[in-house]
């Protein structure tokens, strides 16, 4: 039951992000914005979720992690209830941001939640476990916002996007709430910034640390840099919509939940390092492909093996953050989120950017060059400094 609900959790928080990136064709004609501006909804989000980590990674060690997961929910929720109704593109720009902010407490505390309650033999799975439902979410986000937004439109799919929120907040507060002891929260050491540089150092002091975190930087600019732009680049090859968008997006999804099923004998044939490198290898090839896609199927085929290849690389790392630093393990992966939503944020910037210079199959290419080589090197220094499970 604990697994279900944190993983309740993931699942809002993807809904709340990944929903935008098949409405940015929509809004930028509403509020009559260069794509390029729209697309900026995505990295509005991303950003502040990586900025907030370095504060909320101690919080939730100090204070507790259920307490921080459940007054994150339900900021995220309020500020999809209000985007829904917002008039003007800035103010839905600063209410992502905010939203952006507590998205920072959800996924890396959720994920720190499953180190702590999990052994290490049993946490690589479980942790695909709770991707696969923030997976699902993606799906079910791209897939339904592409749909819904030639009816209902984008705000109809904010509220609902809000109402899955809501749910996910109201089983955390029914879970995870404090426990009724006496004496319990004067036992909770106080916060203080000396105390978060100290987590920090903890983390940092292994020496793989910065391997973690610079893999999911580059990964995400390789991966998630296109996202926001398929629905453009479809309508301007004259292949689809918003609708068509939102299935492909959803193949990264698909691609992972097929990962999630397949984790289990992965594991037990194949060491981590040789997944990293094999993820790598197989995203890039179906990100050189998708260079080439002569329509939106073959395109959502090629998307879903980029989601396996990426969930494979990703969970790999993911299972090796949880060990950084068993006794700061929140303050792990909030700087894990922070470098891999830090890549989600610049990562639009900049296929945007080569996408009208050097045009939209070239930068395919150039992202399928670089998450190769990302999966590659990553292994190889893995393999160097030797994978832990404490």
């Amino acid at each position: 039951m604990v697994l279900f609900i944190i993983s309740l959790c993931g699942l809002a928080s993807t809904v709340a992000y990944r929903s935008m990136d098949p409405l940015v064709s929509s809004m930028a004609r509403e509020f009559a914005v260069p794509i390029t501006t729209a697309a900026l909804m995505s990295s509005a989000y991303a950003l502040p979720f990586a900025l907030g980590q370095p504060i909320l990674g101690p919080i939730g060690d100090v204070f507790g992690k259920g307490r921080l997961l459940i007054i994150c929910l339900w900021v995220l929720c309020a500020t999809l209830v209000l985007g829904a109704l917002s008039p003007s593109f800035d103010m839905i720009l600063a209410l992502r941001f905010i939203g952006g902010l507590a998205g920072g407490g959800t996924m890396p505390v959720a994920m720190a939640m499953i180190g702590d309650r999990f052994p290490p033999d049993q946490r690589q799975v479980a942790i695909a476990r709770f991707l696969a439902a923030a997976l699902i979410g993606q799906v079910f986000a791209s897939t339904l916002a592409g749909f819904l937004a030639t009816t209902v439109g984008w705000r109809g799919f904010f509220l609902l996007a809000a109402g899955v929120t809501f749910v996910a907040a109201c089983g955390a507060t029914w879970m995870f709430r404090e426990p009724k002891v006496a004496g319990m929260r004067a036992e909770r050491p106080p916060f203080s910034i000396a105390a978060a540089f100290g987590r920090y150092k903890l983390v940092f002091a292994n020496p793989k640390a910065l391997l973690c975190f610079g893999t999911v930087f580059v990964e995400a600019i390789a991966i998630f840099g296109a996202t926001p732009y398929i629905a453009e680049i479809l309508e301007t090859a004259g292949l689809g919509g918003p609708r068509e968008a939102g299935m492909v997006i959803a193949g990264i999804g698909v691609g992972g939940l097929a990962y999630s099923i397949v984790v289990g004998p992965l594991t037990r044939h194949f060491s981590r390092i040789q997944m990293m490198a094999v993820g790598g290898v197989i995203g890039a090839l179906a990100l050189a492909g998708a260079a080439f896609a002569p329509g939106w199927p073959s395109l959502a085929a090629l998307f879903a093996v980029l989601g396996f290849g990426f969930v494979l690389l990703h969970n790999s790392v993911q299972t090796e953050v949880a060990s950084l630093a068993p006794s700061a393990r929140a303050s792990a992966f909030s700087m894990h989120a922070f470098a891999f939503f830090l890549g989600q944020a610049l990562g639009p910037v900049i296929f945007g950017y080569g996408m009208h210079t050097i045009g939209s199959s070239a930068m395919l290419m150039i992202n399928a060059g670089i998450l190769l080589a990302v999966g590659l090197v990553a292994a190889a220094l893995f393999a160097r400094h030797g994978s832990v499970l404490d």
